[in-house]
This record gives structure tokens, sequence and C-alpha cells, in this order.
């Protein structure tokens, strides 16, 4: 039997590398979902994030191997509204990540796509030769 804490490790370690492999920067927070013990002031030094991506962006994660459904608390949707995380990204039974967020970050999403072409779709990578003659992949 699995521990749920060395689960959710693993997940947002998944998490991590799948962003790694696609060029994005991201880091799993260090004691992550850790709490204080009951009436101790919380550790300050600790983000309140599970996964930090470009050194700007926050996100929690959650995973189960339940099959129905995975839930965020009251308490994270919230920071999320409040802009205090900036993602949440989940997964259940071994499916890829899903991330969730804000609607108004969903619309600048969109607006920077539509800025890139009406052609370009989110996931449209060029390989283009560098001075080295080794390919790199770039946004259009």
């Amino acid at each position: 039997m699995v521990k749920s804490y060395a689960r959710g490790r693993r997940f947002e370690y998944h998490v991590v590398d799948k962003l790694e492999k696609n060029g994005i920067q991201s880091r799993r927070v260090i004691l992550s979902g850790r709490q204080p013990a009951w009436g101790q002031q919380p550790i300050t030094d600790i983000p309140n994030a599970d996964i930090i991506v470009e050194e700007r962006f926050k996100g929690k994660a959650k995973t189960t191997k339940a099959k129905k459904y995975v839930s965020f608390p009251e308490k994270e949707i919230l920071e999320l509204e409040r802009n205090d995380v900036n993602f949440l990204i989940f997964n259940y039974a071994r499916t890829n990540p899903f991330v969730v967020i804000r609607f108004e970050d969903f619309v600048d999403l969109v607006r920077l796509w539509k800025e890139k072409g009406a052609n370009a779709s989110p996931a449209t990578v060029t390989v283009v030769e560098s001075e080295s003659n080794q390919p790199s992949a770039q946004s259009p």
C-alpha cells in the first residue's frame, strides 16, 4: 500500500519532469504540504505551493488513485481566486495531468495565442537551425 504523501510527492516530481522535458523551468517545493504543528506559527520561508514554474508561477498539485474524481478543498479554490496560487494541477488513475486556471488567465492566454497569429495553435512548434547547426524548438 502506497502512502498518499508519497503518491503526491511522486506526482509533483512527475509534473516537474514533464515541464522540464518541454523546456519549462520548474521545481517541486521542498516540504510542500507540510503543516505546522498545532499551536505553532507557520513556517514563512516555505512557499504556499507544491510546484513553482519559471520562479514566477505557484501551483498546487493533487492526485488520487480513485477513478471517479479529484477534489480540491475550498481553501485551495479560494487561493486560486485570490491569486495566491496561479494554477491547480491534478490527475487521477494514471491520466495525464490537467491544469485549472482562473478564467481571466485563460482569456489572457487566448489573447496571446491570437497575437501570435490566427492559424497558430497553442501546441505549434517550429524547428529552426541555430548557428551551431543544432535544431532548436521555438514558438511561432
